[in-house]
């Protein structure tokens, strides 16, 4: 019987493991919501009826640069006949929800997009479908990505094979997209040419070389060198164009630490170049505290549309050639928009689950005086564990606990498994210092194995209740690296506790 209670916990002990880890592996995605409460709140589509400004509007979206690092020879260009400053990108700093962020003027908190994977089509309205609604045409290119993908119509999922042939992406009927068309270049010299052959009223562009440099090698020479490889795209790119008649506005989605990275609110990634230039923009003008969300609302300011209708940025009308009455009725119109959408979002917030931490309190305290003989110990054990994975964590982001630190997935898992081989070491040897002694080392093992999993579910319960899905605020970013920490730290703890039960089972009761 004793053998067999053994065997039962030890899967228990196993299966807990398992659960935890995926836990852990899959956090980022527990932090998405699908179905936003922005989403589902009527479009605010007052048109200020402010002039259109500029035949053509693109926006290139350079991934990863940061503004320290954006100093190159043509954006310089476009910075001395138009306008240079700096926008500020929300948390979390990550590519997609930020994507999401430009063309939609909805942060991260809102559109429900808080990581690069985004399974199911963003609903919130968009620069795009503003301009096709106005009966003009939207196009989309990039070296690898299709930006507009994220916001497919007419399926329920992103898993979708899209038809490409030559360099043209189209979505497979019925599925439907908001560009008319969508070209996606073999590589970043070829880039620059299709630019200049699409004919749109507006084009998003999104260039990703950068910011694969930056995560291969931090921000160095690499790093560097494909900047200035984007920068001289740009250059090809709008050789022919007439920016007397069209508009150029570029910008990042986030920039990057030194060691390369992302995720955070360091002034590294939170701060990205914003350069405007052409049709439509005062030169030489002043920005007030630019954010990213401000970008749709320009684009729309720029043509002449409404804003998208659930954007909470504002057309960034100090920079705009706009008439005073115009930009009055253009600012009056954002703020009347950013209030409605407030009334939306503002009533939802994160509330601690109090009930599921008075029952993991309950829990712990049974499972104190069930084991109490051996909590001492086991516990003593259990908390060496999980200090040898949040040591592990420390030195995976260099004492930062930060996701801009988190390095690339190779070094992030052999840290980590050297932090989980100590953590195990330390449950297994403290575990078994508590039950050697005891007349039944297989009993006290299963005391050992309820108090232990009793003080580590306890803890991931206690923190895992307060923060509980929906995530409709997201977590710091010390909290975006503890928690799934955490979660592992538990899930070591039950590794050892199931072998501590197989090596009492094999030695259960003392020699005399």
């Amino acid at each position: 019987m004793p053998r067999l209670a053994a065997a039962c916990l030890a899967v228990v002990a196993l299966a807990t493991a398992l659960a935890l880890g995926d836990r852990a592996r899959s956090w980022n995605d527990e932090l998405a919501i699908a179905d936003p409460p922005l989403a589902r709140a009527p479009l605010q589509l007052a048109d200020p009826r402010t002039p259109r400004l500029a035949e053509r509007v693109t926006l290139v979206v350079i991934d990863g640069l940061g503004a320290g690092e954006a100093h190159l020879p043509y954006l310089d260009e476009l910075r001395a006949r138009g306008v240079a400053t700096t926008a500020h990108v929300p948390y979390p700093t990550i590519s997609r929800p930020n994507y999401v962020t430009l063309v939609t003027g909805v942060p991260p908190r809102d559109s429900g997009v808080r990581a690069n994977r985004v399974p199911t089509p963003v609903l919130v309205d968009t620069v795009m479908d503003r301009v096709q609604a106005a009966a003009l045409r939207v196009a989309a290119a990039g070296d690898f990505g299709m930006l507009p993908s994220l916001f497919a119509r007419h399926t329920a999922t992103l898993k979708v094979r899209w038809v490409e042939t030559g360099t043209r992406v189209t979505p497979p009927p019925p599925i439907t997209w908001p560009v008319d068309e969508a070209r996606r270049a073999p590589s970043l010299e070829a880039l620059g040419p299709i630019i200049a052959q699409l004919d749109a009223a507006f084009t998003v562009v999104l260039v990703l070389d950068v910011d694969r440099a930056g995560h291969a090698r931090g921000v160095g020479e690499d790093y560097r060198a494909a900047a200035a490889a984007a920068d001289r795209m740009l250059r090809v790119a709008f050789a022919d164009k007439d920016l007397a008649r069209e508009a150029v506005i570029v910008t990042a989605d986030h920039g990057h630490v030194a060691p390369g990275g992302h995720g955070g609110d360091e002034p590294e990634v939170s701060t990205v170049p914003l350069v405007l230039a052409g049709a439509g923009i005062v030169p030489g003008a002043i920005a007030r505290d630019a954010q990213l969300v401000d970008v749709a609302p320009t684009i729309a300011a720029l043509l002449g549309i409404p804003a998208p209708g659930h954007a909470e940025g504002r057309a960034l009308v100090e920079l705009l050639a706009l008439a005073p009455a115009d930009a009055a009725r253009r600012a009056a119109a954002d703020r009347a928009r950013a209030d409605a959408i407030a009334q939306v979002v503002d009533v939802h917030a994160n509330a601690p689950a109090l009930g599921w931490l008075l029952a993991v309190a309950a829990l712990a305290a049974a499972v104190g005086v069930a084991g109490r003989r051996v909590l001492r110990p086991a516990s003593l054990a259990g908390a060496l564990g999980f200090a040898a994975m949040f040591g592990a964590m420390v030195a995976i982001t260099g004492g930062r606990l930060s996701p801009s630190y988190i390095p690339r997935l190779a070094r992030t898992e052999a840290l980590g498994a050297v932090g989980a081989v100590i953590a195990i070491s330390l449950q297994v040897a403290g575990s078994w210092r508590a039950i050697r002694g005891a007349h039944d080392r297989l009993a006290a093992a299963c005391g050992t194995t309820l108090a232990g999993l009793g003080v580590a579910l306890a803890a991931v319960g206690i923190v895992r209740a307060w923060f509980s899905p929906p995530f409709l605020d997201v977590p710091a970013p010390h909290w975006m690296v503890a928690i799934p920490t955490l979660d592992l730290a538990a899930a070591t703890c039950a590794v050892g506790c199931a072998i501590t039960l197989g090596i009492a089972a094999r030695a259960r009761y003392p020699r005399a």
